[in-house]
């Protein structure tokens, strides 16, 4: 699993062997087992010739650049995932080493959508699930707005998730997009005004889910985070919202898309390939959402962990169960899913959710077990892509 192997900068490139003729030195030398690729096409050359498992082997490592900095990607897979070009049949995944940086997975969202303006006035909510404050179920709180909140506009609860709605803040926002809110307005406890209904864990016309109102939407298929990864965007144009409780990620401004400065030989081998993801059974009915990536975090299943709610997300990449301290798939520690960030030991964000939950995602932890994170926190991130 030590097996190094860097590229030289693009421009010092000297091989320039046409597609055909390197595969067929590709061929001849990998009778011998010397073959030395040269470049990030030579690599894409071999796995398109079904080639890649005879010169690398999983836990070999890779190296390109972003943005003058090296990173290492450990080969975990050969043929694990399906090309979306029907023309292609063969891929070889990667994954970072280590962990990028740590960045929210998704930000909380709001809790009211306006679908028509909602007029300056005082306004009530009744709790009918709350997941940490059994208490507050059933209660009902006011509050007064003093601005008008134009149709397409937002309510956000600002408090923190365990907390009671008591004397609690609300932002009002005018869209999806806006940064700097109209006003914050206090809630208390009273039955005072218009009601904007009973908000619990499930969406409903007009009213988020709870969960997600407090934590974050845990679906990959939404997330800022799978944004973030497949865009080549400049910072402040990464986000978009993708329903109409979303909010900004807190790096919204901060965050260029990963491929923003990535060297383009590397991207240019980089390849779509369908990855399935499942949801929760709270807000999104549960089964699974099938999506097409170039880059992606990984599942719960593909690091040896077992299914999510019995939902086939891919099976285990060799490289988590063939170096796996455990004995069968299980969420128990396991140093070969241990990652980095400055000699750091770091979680890092899988791409599933907490199935029985509209807002935890599941994460790896420092010791290497399954846990769940608020998918508005900011955990490590340690994409993978495929060379196809």
């Amino acid at each position: 699993m030590s097996n190094q192997f860097g590229f030289v900068s693009e421009e010092t490139y000297v091989d320039k062997m046409d597609t055909q003729n390197m595969l067929l030195a590709g061929l001849l030398e990998a009778q011998s087992g010397s073959i030395k690729p040269q470049s990030w096409a030579q690599v894409q050359a071999l796995v398109r010739a079904g080639l890649a498992s005879k010169v690398f082997m999983v836990g070999d490592q890779l190296t390109c650049q972003k943005n003058g900095v090296t990173l290492t990607w450990d080969i975990i897979g050969f043929d694990h995932d399906t090309p979306t070009d029907s023309h292609l049949t063969h891929s070889m995944t990667i994954q970072l080493h280590d962990v990028y940086k740590d960045l929210q997975f998704d930000a909380r969202e709001a809790f009211y959508y306006c679908s028509a303006a909602l007029p300056a006035g005082t306004y009530k909510i009744t709790v009918g699930a709350h997941s940490w404050k059994s208490t507050e179920v059933g209660k009902t709180y006011q509050f007064t707005t003093t601005v008008e909140v134009p149709a397409g506009g937002q309510l956000v609860f600002k408090q923190a998730y365990d907390a009671t709605l008591e004397g609690g803040s609300i932002d009002t926002f005018a869209s999806a997009t806006a940064t700097t809110p109209l006003e914050t307005v206090t809630m208390s406890e009273g039955s005072s005004g218009q009601s904007l209904g009973t908000i619990d864990n499930i969406i409903q016309t007009n009213l988020n889910s709870m969960q997600r109102a407090l934590l974050g939407n845990n679906r990959w298929k939404e997330s800022a985070i799978r944004q973030m990864l497949n865009s080549a965007a400049a910072a402040g144009s990464v986000w978009a919202a993708q329903n109409n409780y979303d909010r900004p990620p807190s790096w919204v401004t901060s965050e260029k898309g990963w491929m923003n400065d990535l060297d383009a030989d590397f991207l240019a081998v980089v390849g779509e390939a369908e990855k399935v993801t499942a949801k929760n059974t709270v807000t999104d009915g549960g089964g699974y959402d099938t999506t097409t990536d170039k880059f992606f975090l990984l599942a719960r299943e593909e690091v040896y962990m077992g299914k999510e709610n019995s939902i086939d997300e891919g099976g285990a990449y060799g490289y988590y169960s063939d170096y796996s301290d455990l004995a069968a798939a299980g969420t128990g520690a396991d140093t070969n899913r241990i990652k980095y960030l400055n000699s750091t030991k770091k979680y890092w964000w899988l791409r599933t959710p907490n199935s029985g939950n509209g807002g935890y995602v599941r994460l790896v932890i420092a010791a290497g077990e399954v846990h769940n994170g608020s998918a508005s926190g900011s955990i490590g991130v340690a994409p993978a892509c495929n060379i196809i």
